[in-house]
């Protein structure tokens, strides 16, 4: 019977190791994770005694050292490992996304803002990052439906579903990553999250939909006062766009709730979701940009 040893940042890996019986030496967790919360709730049951919580990357490597396994497995690890200097055995990482495509911190967010395909892989540690050889993937394809809240949760589960391929597959890498031309490595940026309205609309709904989780969302400035924005979409009823035809592009056709409509580069955009950050309303015919 092999002996696991687990490092992470979240639960969805974890949880299906534990379904399947696999034996641990210890889990090791994130410190200030999303799987620090879930254990904390008991959202897994784990003997504590496996458990033991990571501030750093020293104590991950103590960590490591201080146990005998046959396969490492991270999933959110955030270091670098110098494999060099750890014992000899199977070390896999599992990334939501197709690797060699968005590579990097915050490869979800990533495939939404550029609208790229994405999923999760799961392939064998080397000295890179994200670099080593392919054992298994599975594919999530964009689509014009997704957000970022939406596409974290599917990549969770496709990345139970590609660490339970490559156990199949008794974790032997199936092929290397080639290099393409095209390819992306993402970390989240200030510039992604603010709204000038000098992008087209598909890129500021992009925008949007990449940073609409509850606690980061986009902002953009109106008459001097900031709010902050979760969703947008392009509106397309005959009977509103008759309305908006009387309106000026950027001036606010319609303000109720916590939505906005107005009209940009000749198409009728709604915003919902909208926080004054000052308690400032957006009243209607107000001017949000203009041409």
């Amino acid at each position: 019977m092999r002996t696991y040893l687990f490092v992470g940042n979240r639960r969805f890996v974890l949880q299906k190791m534990l379904e399947k019986g696999l034996h641990f030496a210890a889990i090791g967790y994130v410190a200030n994770s999303h799987l620090e919360n879930d254990l904390k709730s008991k959202k897994l049951n784990i003997e504590p005694k496996l458990l033991k919580r990571l501030e750093n990357k020293t104590q991950v490597l103590e960590f490591i050292k201080a146990h005998t396994f046959d396969v490492f497995v991270s999933n959110g690890c955030p270091y670098i490992l110098p494999l060099n200097d750890l014992q000899k055995a199977i070390y896999i990482n599992i990334h939501p996304s197709l690797l060699p495509d968005l590579r990097g911190y915050d490869p979800v967010i990533g495939a939404i803002l550029f609208g790229r395909d994405s999923g999760a892989t799961c392939h064998i540690i080397d000295q890179g990052v994200d670099t080593g050889d392919i054992i298994a993937q599975v594919k999530i394809k964009n689509t014009k439906d997704l957000d970022v809240t939406t596409l974290y949760q599917l990549s969770f589960y496709a990345e139970q579903e590609a660490f339970e391929e490559a156990l199949k597959r008794d974790f032997q890498p199936q092929r290397k990553q080639i290099s393409q031309d095209n390819l992306i490595e993402y970390r989240r940026n200030n510039a992604d999250m603010v709204i000038s309205f000098n992008e087209d609309n598909e890129q500021i709904i992009r925008k949007i939909k990449a940073y609409n989780n509850k606690k980061i969302g986009c902002s953009f400035v109106c008459q001097g006062h900031t709010y902050k924005v979760f969703h947008a979409e392009i509106m397309e009823n005959p009977y509103l766009l008759h309305i908006l035809d009387q309106f000026d592009e950027g001036q606010v056709a319609f303000s109720y709730e916590d939505s906005i409509i107005f009209k940009k580069d000749s198409q009728v955009l709604r915003f919902s979701g909208i926080v004054s950050l000052d308690g400032s309303p957006i009243t209607l015919s107000t001017i949000l940009f203009s041409k």
